[in-house]
């Protein structure tokens, strides 16, 4: 697994993720410049090609907006369950 935290909210998120399923990889967004957004994280298990991907404000704080890779599929939440549940959710079905 690669280093994820950050401070926030966020945080929160990627514990039930790892809780559930430990196989988990995520994985920060690497910018080129100090003035670009790296709150962006990619989230991917072994078995499933494509990636999930979670965005969220400055220091880990919501809203999460989960996006599914290569789908037109976007949820914005606050709740920190939700957006891992549906991270989850998205992973097992190949959304």
């Amino acid at each position: 697994m690669s280093h994820y935290s950050t401070d926030g909210p966020v945080n929160a998120v990627f514990a039930a993720l790892q809780t559930s399923r430990p196989e988990i990889q995520i994985e920060r967004l690497t910018v080129t410049h100090p003035a670009d957004s790296d709150d962006l994280w990619f989230i991917s298990v072994p078995d499933r090609p494509e990636d999930v991907q979670l965005e969220c404000y400055p220091h880990g704080q919501p809203p999460f907006l989960v996006e599914g890779d290569g789908t037109h599929q976007v949820l914005t939440t606050s709740d920190a369950n939700e957006a891992a549940e549906t991270v989850l959710a998205w992973l097992a079905s190949g959304t």
